[in-house]
């Protein structure tokens, strides 16, 4: 092979190899992720490509573990736990932060992003923001912006929640092995 020759990379079989192994209740849980809205076990089944039979031991299992709630019975419909991924990425925030000091560090960076965030707005929240009020060529850098600002948000709630947790001492990191 010369040296302008690049390697031959299959990147798209990988892929494909790597989808296959997939088990139906992996697929699911992929799919139950993205559930923003109330969903349909059919609609699931159909986007976990399993049969509806396939779909729904799973799904009842995800909503007992909390991941999912069901919000209707006929037909059931399922959505996305967001308390459930909320306290799992506080728990994540806990482990990668490990003490209260580094989180008050993250904390004072993100305050000082969400306060250049609202100068840019002159708002006080992104609820608040009025597009058809912001001045700017490009909506694209303004929902780029807005969509930033509602991140940073949602982070401080996070690291705030982290911070609590390891101050209490009631964090992953914080908790002693077992014997």
């Amino acid at each position: 092979m010369s040296e302008k020759t690049p390697p031959d990379l299959n990147v798209t079989d990988e892929w494909a190899a790597a989808m296959e192994g997939r088990t139906v209740k992996d697929r699911v849980y992929e799919v139950a992720t993205t559930l923003t809205s109330p969903t349909t076990v059919a609609d699931i089944a159909d986007r976990a490509d399993c049969t509806k039979e396939g779909a729904r031991s799973h799904l009842e299992w995800f909503v007992e573990l909390g991941v999912l709630e069901k919000v209707a019975a006929n037909p059931a419909l399922f959505v996305r736990n967001e308390a459930y991924f909320e306290f799992r990425r506080v728990t994540e925030l806990t482990r990668e932060f490990e003490t209260a000091e580094a989180v008050g560090d993250a904390i004072d960076a993100y305050r000082d992003r969400e306060q250049e965030l609202a100068a840019q707005f002159e708002a006080t929240a992104p609820e608040a923001v009025v597009l058809s009020d912001v001045e700017s060529e490009d909506l694209d850098d303004i929902y780029d912006a807005l969509s930033e600002w509602r991140t940073v948000t949602r982070r401080l709630r996070e690291l705030h929640e982290a911070k609590i947790r390891l101050e209490s001492g009631s964090s992953p990191a914080s908790a002693s092995p077992l014997p």
